[in-house]
């Protein structure tokens, strides 16, 4: 009968406050654009957001891709490893695959030179690119 009556008052006490919390997340998640919603996950990991939307625009559902990470830039977040970033850009491009000899490659900072016959079809001035193989 005691722990019933600490968890009542508990819940009487603490309820309130919980409740106000959770409805400020909810407007705040809802506040959010598309875009926003759809790469969230990635902020800490990735160094920009742009890299996904041009990916997700450029690169056909049915192609391969590679995922390039060089040195970590100024800047950076320090969860921006090269698995985090691969493994994420593996979700958030579904159902294409990840390939070591695919058309397309991601270029975080990378040696470009390690692809010769890429040409760069986005870059941006942080040094991310999509660089595409000749066909």
């Amino acid at each position: 009968m005691f722990c019933l009556a600490v968890t009542v008052g508990a819940v009487v006490v603490l309820w309130p406050d919980a409740f106000a919390d959770a409805n400020r997340m909810s407007r705040a998640n809802a506040a959010l654009d598309y875009i926003d919603r759809q790469i969230a996950g990635g902020n800490s990991v990735l160094p920009d957001q742009a890299v996904v939307i041009e990916a997700q625009g450029r690169i056909p559902p049915d192609e391969t891709f590679l995922v390039a990470v060089g040195e970590r830039q100024e800047g950076w977040s320090e969860l921006a490893t090269p698995d985090a970033i691969a493994t994420f850009m593996r979700s958030i491009l579904l159902p294409r695959r990840e390939s070591g000899d695919a058309p397309w490659i991601l270029c975080f900072a990378c040696d470009r030179s390690a692809y010769p016959g890429a040409e760069p079809v986005w870059e941006d001035e942080e040094g991310l690119s999509i660089l595409r193989r000749g066909e």
